[in-house]
């Protein structure tokens, strides 16, 4: 706040004082607003505020109970260690009680609000008080505005620290609140307009795609910290916002915050060092565990987009996720695997050794048994499965049954497999039995020809160091 001297405080046409700081360290700030000196001494952190008793008691209850129990009646020293915002925030709290004009905005008003609430600014003192003042702009710019609301819900970031259990109860939730409760009620308005083919839908939530609007109050969430992202997704989710747009809110909140973690090229892995930033790494791990609880529910006619899915599940690997993490994500790129293309299955592996190979062909097979639904744990309501095994032990696939993928479907992921396996098969380090586990992993009606298997098999038996002829002569594909 700087010292202010008696010329810096002058009455304004208005009649209220006006404030002109000079350039003075605030340190051991002075600030007489007349001949009369300085009765009060308040200390904030690091800084001190040498003011007057009559202007700060007249409009908080909080600094009038202080002064309360302090013997000198005549010179008083308080401190208040606590006050959220600190001493930017008790500087603009001490003007307004010398009746100086504060600007409330978006980027203080949290401050504002809390910073009155705890020292106690209320109607009980004065008319039209700081946190009814506050209180007022938060009920009608901040809580009716979506962007509004993400923006102050930013700045609360800062104070979270600093504030009371009751005031993160009473702030914080209400901004989430008003942010899921004006998308609900767009995406309401959005529908009622559709059903006129007259006019175009204003409102509109854009679904995930290259045609987000710049102005679209989802991407202004990727300003929040991780906690807060998470507390509005679950507030949006359970106000019934539409699964598509929570998709794209995901897309965007990873875009801005999944970056910078060492995924290596598998074609530079031969004689390279892989260089990890753990911090990064350790941070990375629970935005991504976050960001896939996030996801909309599993089906084969997911929203969220195959090429998300599979750089969510290659983050996870480098970043080191929990098990169930990459487990749900590979389980959610099955459902979807007609959807993928040859980039979305190459997963570079992460194992350590002394012949590591380019790619995670373990994750691989589970993404196409969980597509072919060949694992235990994916059953009917009733129990059954949707496969049994033939006289000669191999796995028969029932395509009739209700839940199984379309013919169509199973022809695009046999193509897909096959050139996966021409990819890896150029892997050196990749062993017989691997190959063999990719190969034989779709019945033989599932291709229509096997052209695309004998290439990849090709390929294998000139790269792979492990051969000897006489072992593939004796493991049939």
């Amino acid at each position: 706040m700087g010292v202010v001297n008696v010329g810096e405080l002058k009455p304004s046409i208005s009649g209220k004082r006006t404030f002109r700081p000079t350039s003075t360290i605030r340190h051991a700030t002075e600030w007489p607003i007349s001949d009369v000196s300085s009765d009060l001494t308040v200390e904030v952190g690091g800084s001190t505020f040498a003011l007057h008793k009559f202007p700060l008691v007249s409009r908080s209850g909080r600094i009038r109970k202080l002064l309360l129990e302090c013997k000198d009646s005549k010179t008083a020293r308080i401190s208040i260690p606590h006050i959220p915002g600190g001493a930017a925030a008790f500087e603009a709290a001490a003007k307004f009680c010398y009746g100086i004009h504060v600007d409330i905005n978006l980027s203080n008003v949290a401050m504002l609000r809390c910073a009155s609430h705890f020292l106690e600014m209320t109607e009980e003192f004065a008319d039209k008080n700081l946190e009814s003042r506050a209180e007022s702009y938060l009920a009608h710019t901040v809580l009716t505005s979506i962007p509004n609301s993400i923006a102050v819900l930013h700045t609360c970031e800062t104070l979270t620290p600093a504030l009371s259990p009751e005031e993160i109860s009473n702030l914080v939730p209400r901004l989430i609140s008003a942010i899921a409760n004006n998308a609900c009620k767009e995406q309401l308005a959005s529908g009622l307009l559709k059903l006129d083919h007259t006019y175009p839908s204003k409102l509109a939530i854009p679904s995930s795609g290259p045609d987000t609007p710049p102005n679209w109050w989802g991407k202004s969430l990727a300003v929040l910290s991780l906690d807060f992202f998470h507390r509005v997704l679950t507030a949006v989710k359970s106000k019934g916002l539409k699964q598509d747009v929570i998709s794209n809110i995901l897309i965007n909140y990873a875009h801005n915050s999944l970056q910078g973690i060492a995924i290596r090229d598998p074609q530079l892995v031969k004689g390279s060092l892989l260089v990890v930033d753990f911090e990064l790494q350790k941070r990375q791990r629970v935005i991504v565990e976050t960001i896939v609880g996030l996801l909309p529910t599993q089906s084969r006619k997911s929203p969220v987009p195959m090429a998300f899915l599979s750089s969510l599940l290659k983050t996870a690997i480098a970043a080191s996720a929990a098990n169930s993490c990459r487990s749900d994500l590979e389980r959610r790129i099955g459902l979807q695997l007609d959807q993928a293309i040859l980039e979305d299955v190459l997963i570079p592996a992460h194992a350590h050794g002394s012949n590591p190979t380019m790619y995670d062909t373990d994750s691989i097979l589970r993404i196409f048994s969980f597509f072919l639904n060949l694992d235990d744990d994916d059953d009917d309501d009733d129990g059954n499965h949707h496969q049994f095994r033939g006289e000669e032990g191999e796995m028969i696939y029932d395509f009739d049954s209700p839940g199984s993928p379309k013919q169509s479907s199973i022809l695009k992921v046999s193509k897909l497999l096959d050139n996966y396996l021409a990819e890896v098969a150029l892997d050196s380090n990749l062993l017989p039995t691997k190959f063999i586990a990719l190969a034989e992993l779709l019945p033989d009606h599932a291709r229509i020809v096997s052209d695309g298997l004998y290439r990849a098999v090709d390929i294998f038996l000139k790269v792979s160091p492990y051969l000897r002829l006489s072992h593939i002569l004796h493991e049939p594909f």
